[in-house]
């Protein structure tokens, strides 16, 4: 074998080298790509069912004053603001999950409950318990998704 043909299998082993790294690293930036999509469309799901639940309370909470001026029989201005500290204190509770969750019969979409033979949490308190473990098990993936992005990176500067 003279030094040329050594050379070309050499050049040819490394090219093919590269190209795997290349591509495995292509897979993982897609991998995360779609990772990152997923959690993108559950943050956004958490942010709408959040948005939903505050502004079921602030409708009961006008309802409320609206029925107590009713009974009062005393003409005063209409209620339509909250006060800042009831408000507070809501989003308080709510985010400390002390808060059951309100239950809206209506949907906008219609959904199929006979499909599956699990139908969900039955009550408002288990429907909370069930939205804190999926908020626990999330975490739990950030955290072992940040762990295991370093150690990635350190084995691919050790191959190099």
């Amino acid at each position: 074998m003279d030094v040329e043909q050594y050379f070309d299998r050499k050049t040819r082993e490394m090219a093919e080298e590269y190209g795997s790294m290349i591509q495995s690293q292509r897979d993982e930036i897609e991998q995360l790509q779609r990772r990152c999509n997923e959690l993108l469309h559950e943050r956004n799901l958490m942010r709408a069912a959040v948005a939903e639940d505050v502004r079921q309370f602030c409708l009961r909470y006008v309802e409320k004053q609206q029925a107590q001026q009713l009974n009062r029989l005393v003409v005063s201005t209409p209620v339509h603001s909250i006060p800042v500290l009831t408000l507070l204190h809501f989003l308080h509770e709510y985010s400390a999950g002390l808060v059951p969750i309100i239950e809206v019969g209506r949907r906008k979409r219609s959904r199929d409950t006979t499909s599956g033979t699990w139908s969900g949490p039955s009550g408002p308190h288990q429907q909370r318990l069930v939205q804190r473990m999926v908020a626990r098990q999330c975490l739990r993936r950030r955290e072992a998704d940040a762990e295991e992005l370093p150690s990635g990176v350190e084995l691919q500067m050790q191959e190099l």
